[in-house]
């Protein structure tokens, strides 16, 4: 059962493959808000007469400093409609994201400290593809919170080396808004 279920699979995906436009892979950069910049990848599919698009974002940021380390991470999967022609012009997008960021310090009075933050996102976006083989691509949109999201603090105290953890609400900005990226990429 399993094998007739794969070769299912395998068959459906190379007919969508062979019924797919001419250049349905596109990969490229984006930078913006939330994502800050990243790699974007989208497939679009033969569904819904070529007008159905699965995108993935992915961005990873770290800086170090004297004795302050950040760590930023963004993922977002999703869709894209476009509304009018197969694969490019104005479309519709629909996408949960996830906001990842840890921060590190070292200070004399202090002692470290360490804080780590998870955001969950359902962003509605609206953006247009411009080009074929090289394209340019403005999304605006919104993001909304899902679900609650805690920041965790930990602290090491110097002269103890005890560790005091504290569950803080999420700054309000960081709490969903609105969405800006501009990108641009290569389709093949």
């Amino acid at each position: 059962m399993k094998k007739l279920i794969t070769l299912c699979f395998a068959i459906l995906f190379f007919t969508a493959i062979g019924l797919a436009q001419e250049k349905p892979l596109r990969i490229g950069l984006k930078f913006g808000v939330p994502n800050l910049a990243g790699l974007n990848v989208e497939y679009v599919t033969p569904l819904l007469d070529s007008k159905l698009a699965a995108a993935v974002d992915f961005s990873i940021i770290s800086v170090e400093t004297d004795n302050v380390g950040v760590s930023f991470s963004y993922f977002e999967i999703g869709g894209n409609y476009y509304f009018i022609n197969e694969g490019k012009g104005l479309y519709g997008n629909l996408s949960f994201g996830r906001i990842g960021f840890k921060g590190t310090y070292t200070d004399d009075l202090l002692g470290e400290g360490e804080g780590k933050i998870g955001i969950n996102l359902v962003n509605l976006k609206v953006g247009a593809k411009f080009g074929n083989g090289f394209y340019f691509r403005p999304e605006i949109g919104y993001g909304i919170l899902a679900g609650g999201a805690k920041v965790e603090v930990e602290y090491t105290d110097p002269i103890t080396n005890t560790t005091i953890s504290e569950e803080e609400e999420v700054p309000g900005f960081l709490g969903g808004g609105v969405v800006f990226n501009l990108g641009f990429g290569v389709a093949f």
